[in-house]
């Protein structure tokens, strides 16, 4: 019987999706058990070989988050009903004493992580960034004075450098426990593609919604690049729309709804190329191995671009308080009015696709 290892991803579904590789590589030496939040479970499940999942929404995040008292509490509550399933190893490339003290609470044998110092934590110089992890600090010693023999991590590691990946998070957790990190493509199963004649124009995939208004790109600009010629003429252009979207693209593209997961991977996966956010649909394209031009507002895609499309990324870093992640500090979103349909052709220009 394998060991058992804990992953705990709480953020949300592109993170998810993040993670996969070291899923994958750890399968083929321990029993991985993964704690997502509940929206996040099916990205698992797309796996060929799906860890356990265990279903848990963090008091943290959403409008009215629970003040620290219960935060913790909660917290330490959820690491305690894990702690009957005797992991050996649990693991987080997140820097947040939160999830630390919840994988101390499991009482693993191995606790591999980020701890919440300024060069593992995520935009440390915006304001209330730097509380946060001022009240992480204060957490970890905190636990530190009370637990001196009983760390919550036991492997600390540390980002090579601040504009690392998140990526390379996972596979620097992989290099400390042997195992490999599984990157060939594709991630997940797809479905069976639509054959299409040989001289018919790649298909174009256009996601134009977003989780955060700080990376939602004005629907006027997604109209106007949809109807330039560029794009019009040269690809066969389709419209993912989920529940409740409103279309940008011209009569003549094709629309396609996707009000669940699997709709949405069945039509990225008869794309040839995706055009979307920088969101989930960038990371579940990329995971099928698709060609990601992804127009980026707040985040940072040193950080969190679509695996392997690095060099597809359309951003305009006009804005001096970027990257702000989720909470602009202007009057506008400067760094989405700044990316120009000009910019967007550039990258969809420079595709490759595959034979």
């Amino acid at each position: 019987m394998k060991p058992r290892l804990l992953l705990v991803e709480l953020h949300h579904l592109g993170d998810a999706v993040l993670s996969l590789p070291f899923v994958r590589g750890a399968g083929t030496k321990y029993e991985v058990h993964v704690l997502c939040r509940p929206a996040s479970n099916g990205v698992y499940r797309l796996l060929a070989h799906p860890p356990i999942i265990h279903q848990w929404e963090p008091p943290w995040g959403d409008e009215r988050p629970a003040g620290w008292g219960a935060t913790l509490r909660a917290v330490r509550a959820e690491g305690r009903a894990l702690r009957a399933l005797s992991f050996e190893v649990a693991v987080s490339a997140w820097a947040d004493a939160r999830v630390g003290l919840l994988l101390a609470e499991t009482h693993a044998t191995r606790r591999i992580g980020f701890p919440m110092t300024r060069g593992n934590y995520y935009g440390a110089d915006l304001p209330w960034r730097r509380r946060r992890r001022l009240l992480g600090r204060a957490l970890s010693m905190f636990w530190k004075v009370l637990h001196p023999r009983t760390p919550l991590l036991t492997s600390e590691l540390q980002r090579e450098s601040a504009r690392q990946a998140h990526f390379r998070c996972w596979q620097q957790i992989a290099e400390t426990l042997d195992v490999p990190y599984e990157v060939s493509l594709p991630w997940i199963a797809g479905t069976a593609g639509a054959t299409r004649p040989p001289d018919s124009r790649p298909v174009l995939a256009v996601h134009a919604q977003a989780r955060l208004p700080s990376k939602q790109w004005p629907a006027g600009r997604w109209r106007e690049l949809a109807a330039r010629p560029a794009v019009s003429q040269k690809f066969d252009l389709v419209e993912i729309l989920p529940a409740g979207a409103e279309p940008v693209t011209p009569d003549h593209a094709r629309r396609i709804n996707t009000p669940d997961l699997a709709s949405l991977v069945a039509a990225l996966q008869d794309a040839d190329a995706v055009l979307c956010h920088d969101s989930f649909p960038a990371h579940l394209a990329a995971a099928l191995g698709k060609p990601v031009v992804t127009i980026f507002g707040s985040g940072q895609p040193d950080w969190f671009a679509p695996w392997n499309n690095r060099a597809h990324v359309v951003q305009r870093p006009v804005c001096p308080l970027h990257p702000c992640i989720d909470r602009c500090g202007m009057d506008r979103y400067l760094c989405l009015e700044a990316v120009s349909i000009r910019d967007v052709l550039a990258r969809l220009e420079g595709l490759k696709f595959n034979p």
